[in-house]
């Protein structure tokens, strides 16, 4: 049972969260013959201030 957690800094909105929920999904099947049905994706969205790159805050 595949579990893919996206986590990102800043929103998505449901559409978009959609549209990459399936392509993951799609990805998974194709690549590692992976039923659909079991595959859970969780979206982490993160406040750019609580995400740092090279020390430095996105926020």
């Amino acid at each position: 049972m595949p579990y893919i957690n996206v986590k990102l800094a800043g929103n998505l909105n449901k559409d978009q969260k959609k549209e990459i929920a399936k392509e993951m999904t799609d990805l998974m099947q194709r690549v590692a013959n992976k039923p659909a049905s079991y595959t859970y994706i969780v979206f982490e969205e993160v406040k750019s201030e609580d995400w740092a790159i090279g020390g430095n805050l996105l926020g």
